[in-house]
């Protein structure tokens, strides 16, 4: 064996030199295991399916429906700032300030 087959021969899958003493078998356990975490539902999937098991589909979409009528809520809270702000500006007769800096 030539000196550059050895040294083909001495690099892992990831491309690195193993080192003595089983370092290459380590990084080759951990390349396996992180590929395994990496295939495996995540903890927002599991959650889903924890919750599709337990809560009915009926009081899942009232849970929906109520998120989204307090975003409304909200919504109409901010449209009567917006219009406040537009009237307020509206009775200042359209005049701006204006800034004058002194040196």
């Amino acid at each position: 064996m030539t000196e550059q087959e050895r040294s083909a021969a001495s690099l892992n899958a990831s491309g690195a030199a193993a080192a003595p003493g089983g370092a290459g078998d380590r990084i080759a356990e951990l390349e396996a295991r992180l590929a395994r975490l990496e295939r495996s539902p995540g903890l927002r999937e599991r959650g889903r399916g924890l919750m599709a098991r337990v809560i009915p589909d009926e009081a899942t979409h009232h849970f929906r429906n109520a998120g989204r009528e307090q975003l409304l809520g909200v919504r109409a809270i901010v449209d009567f700032w917006i219009d406040r702000i537009d009237d307020a500006e509206g009775r200042s007769g359209g005049r701006r300030r204006e800034s004058i800096e002194i040196d």
